[in-house]
């Protein structure tokens, strides 16, 4: 059954890159036009080329396999490498893979950050369309990652709007508060110390600690210090503690003393004193 949302996504991905190339070829110098032209033709005019004859051929091989995990796989296979080889040939691998399957869900994850760089509402747009919710919730992961790079904020906001809690969110939310805390720390870190209590909070209050305190360990110290909220305190000096772990005996010293207030500095020591989780 085609799926008329995947199709026009590939239909989009295809005009996107077929616009590139043109755009590719007028910039290219008169000199360079010129030698392309002069150079011999290497197939016969109107032949296929090999990538696509081979795609065809890898197409026709895997559709004669019997149901099995191989076969997934290559089809898997066929619809990643078609989409900017021969999207039709994509868009039928595609097809042929049990909807919500990993090998779907991983190409629709895959389309979405395709799209997501080109244009991101269209991007949300067409997540909004997917039918399968593991597929949807694999795109909208995806694309918030992506939208993140330029607008964590927004990026955030999407996942806590589209997402449901899952791993696929909590995976996509350490994403984001990694790409976050490398523009707004700040930010970031009041963001991910609001989000419920759990595996995506532990690992993003351990990412956030491992970049900001390269940036500025004093403004991270200020910002732990100055939490009322004992649960989130905990997990970031417990985060602290394990980043400390890797560092030399003067480099722990030093960090440690951008913690002004003592009671704080003492507890990290001691979370340092026993063994890692």
């Amino acid at each position: 059954m085609i799926r008329p949302c995947h199709l026009l996504l590939l239909a989009l991905l295809a005009s996107s890159c077929g616009e590139r190339k043109k755009q590719e070829s007028a910039a290219a110098p008169p000199e360079e036009k010129a030698t392309r032209k002069e150079r011999p033709a290497s197939r016969k005019v109107g032949a296929e080329p090999d990538a696509k004859v081979a795609l065809r051929e890898s197409f026709d091989k895997a559709l004669a396999e019997p149901a099995s995990e191989t076969r997934e796989r290559a089809l898997e296979q066929i619809a990643w490498d078609g989409i900017d080889v021969d999207p039709e040939v994509a868009r039928k691998a595609f097809e042929e893979l049990e909807p919500d399957s990993a090998a779907s869900r991983r190409l629709v994850a895959h389309f979405a950050g395709r799209l997501a760089d080109i244009d991101p509402n269209q991007a949300i747009e067409w997540a909004n369309t997917l039918e399968q919710e593991q597929e949807r919730a694999e795109a909208f992961g995806r694309i918030a990652v992506v939208i993140s790079d330029t607008d964590p904020e927004r990026g955030a906001g999407l996942l806590v709007a589209e997402m449901p809690a899952g791993i696929t969110r909590d995976r996509a939310v350490v994403q984001v508060v990694q790409r976050w805390s490398q523009k707004a720390p700040s930010a970031a870190a009041d963001w991910i110390a609001a989000t419920p209590a759990g595996a995506a909070r532990s690992a993003g209050l351990r990412s956030l600690v491992e970049t900001w305190s390269r940036s500025d360990a004093s403004g991270l110290a200020k910002w732990i210090e100055g939490r009322g909220d004992d649960d989130v305190k905990m997990e970031s000096m417990l985060a602290v503690a394990n980043s400390l772990r890797s560092e030399k005996k003067e480099n722990r010293e030093l960090r440690l003393a951008d913690f002004h207030d003592p009671e704080i500095r003492r507890r990290i020591e001691n979370l340092l004193a026993q063994s890692p989780p």
